[in-house]
């Protein structure tokens, strides 16, 4: 019997199990796409079992999963439980505020993640005890520029979260700029912000400031913001704040996909009125044709599953595709046998290339707008942006619009 990372293997009714252990934030901030993960990783271990009993394997996986909140002392406090269970692999949604807390004591105690989730540039490090299934900040930031160029903005108005996502994003983009487009000093708000009015005041100044020199479809409000995204655009739909009606809104992948948006309440009215768009990590866009993505939107209760929980779903696949092929001693071993698997690998999320970091460096960005029928407004992908790694080394955007 090979000894797995993942588990103490055991045979149990003459079948040898596997435990594969995971840990997804299901409260909070990281509520919605902590949910969808979730959710994927299921459905996965699901299939994956019902293929190994389709072609008569011995081998049952048995998921241990626990779940954590949004903060970082939950992710702490879960990491050491699991490791106290014996696992010196998990796989995991996490934020990269909670990726930092955790970092240490992983390395130091053998526990490999693999993660989606955690997107900033500075987990961008070969010794890290981290695998990352998805893109980090830097492309996102390129989509975000070619965006920006594509639609004629030439001034853009950053108000951003003062944390890790925030401030790496922010400067991906900045970075990506193209000459055609010049950026604003940012305006920063803290993660506890309650009270958005000095913000959103700062804001309306400063567009009603632009608007004096430049056409109002020259101009764009990029919004790097997370769930508060409601509260802010609730509190400046008054007559108080009439600049920041005259220019659109762009957002992020922490706002893409957010029920606060959608249906009949005050903060989608006013997105939608803003033609509101927001450039998320997406699914392969042939995704939405397989029946294992219609799967998924069932078990998310009719949600469109992001990015990020269908590269769950594809991670969960490419790492017992590795055990069963025969394992793997300890965490350095594992990430060793992963990275040529997930290279190997096309699935929702669409093909896998990874670096000598541990890192995914291609994938699909969906360019998200906001419509609205008679039952209110909805999500809805207008384009797709795919990044793949050319000869050169460097990637390639391809934008593709959605024909219907």
């Amino acid at each position: 019997m090979t000894t797995s990372v993942y588990a103490e293997n055991s045979h149990i009714g003459g079948n040898r199990q596997i435990t594969l252990y995971g840990m997804y934030p299901t409260s909070g901030d990281l509520k919605t796409t902590g949910d969808g993960s979730l959710a994927a990783f299921d459905l996965a271990v699901s299939d994956f079992n019902t293929y190994l009993k389709s072609i008569g394997s011995d081998i049952q996986i048995v998921p241990n999963v626990l779940e954590i909140t949004s903060e970082t002392d939950s992710a702490v406090e879960k990491v050491i439980k699991l490791g106290d269970s014996g696992a010196t692999a998990v796989l995991t949604y996490l934020s990269d505020d909670q990726a930092d807390a955790i970092k240490e004591y992983c390395i130091s105690h053998g526990i490999l993640l693999l993660a989606t989730g955690v997107t900033s540039p500075i987990h961008a490090d070969p010794h890290d005890n981290l695998i990352r299934f998805n893109p980090d900040d830097t492309l996102q930031g390129k989509v975000t520029s070619q965006f920006f160029s594509d639609k004629g903005f030439t001034r853009i108005v950053p108000i951003v979260r003062d944390d890790h996502h925030g401030g790496s994003l922010m400067n991906a983009v900045s970075q990506s700029l193209g000459e055609d487009v010049s950026i604003e000093k940012e305006i920063w708000y803290s993660p506890d912000t309650t009270d958005f009015t000095p913000v959103i005041s700062q804001l309306d100044q400063k567009i009603g400031t632009l608007l004096k020199t430049l056409k109002p479809e020259k101009i764009a409000i990029y919004a790097v913001t997370s769930r508060e995204l409601q509260d802010i655009m609730a509190g400046a739909d008054t007559l108080q704040y009439m600049n920041l009606t005259k220019v659109s809104w762009i957002g992020c992948d922490s706002n893409a996909l957010l029920p606060e948006l959608t249906g009949l309440s005050k903060p989608a009215e006013y997105a939608y009125a803003r033609n509101f768009t927001a450039i998320a990590f997406g699914s392969d866009i042939y995704a939405k044709q397989n029946p294992t993505y219609l799967t998924l939107v069932s078990r998310t209760a009719g949600k469109n599953p992001d990015g990020f929980a269908l590269a769950t779903y594809d991670s969960v696949w490419i790492v017992l595709k590795t055990l069963v092929m025969g394992g793997a001693s300890d965490s350095h071993s594992t990430e060793t046998a992963v990275l040529p698997i997930a290279e190997q690998h096309y699935g929702l999320s669409g093909l896998y290339q990874m670096n000598k970091n541990g890192d995914r460096i291609t994938g699909t960005y969906d360019i998200m707008t906001l419509v609205k029928d008679q039952n209110g407004i909805r999500w809805e992908v207008a384009s797709y942006a795919e990044l793949w790694k050319g000869s050169t080394g460097s990637n390639s955007i391809t934008m593709i619009p959605v024909l219907r």
